[in-house]
């Protein structure tokens, strides 16, 4: 028996290159900083759902800012708001689950400088 390519009907055909093949490990740059001599960017990870998180390299480390469970990304970001700011030492950013500002000094918790709203 003769095994050959198989025929399927249009866009039916299965194929071994799949979305998560091509994007699951992505990362997109975005928001780029300089403050009190350290760089700052945002990443948004395919492998963590799309979450952006802040990052900052000094001294030749590079190490995230924002924990687990914060995305930073502005609902107001198409209106020419921002969803990062970096500086004297601390950075501020909006978490997209909330729409909250935190302030945050890198090492430490990050604290909400908003009230809870239906923002």
């Amino acid at each position: 028996m003769a095994v050959g390519p198989a025929i399927a009907p249009y866009g039916a055909w299965k194929s071994p290159i799949t979305a998560d093949l091509i994007t699951g490990s992505t990362v997109g740059l975005s928001a780029v900083a300089i403050a009190d001599g350290t760089a700052y960017w945002m990443e948004s990870r395919a492998s963590e759902g799309g979450r952006s998180v802040l990052v900052a390299a000094a001294g030749g480390i590079e190490r995230d800012v924002t924990p687990k469970g914060f995305n930073l990304r502005s609902g107001v970001h198409e209106y020419g708001g921002g969803a990062v700011l970096a500086a004297a030492g601390a950075v501020w950013f909006v978490n997209f689950e909330d729409q909250r500002v935190y302030t945050q000094i890198p090492g430490e918790t990050p604290r909400a400088v908003t009230g809870a709203g239906p923002w």
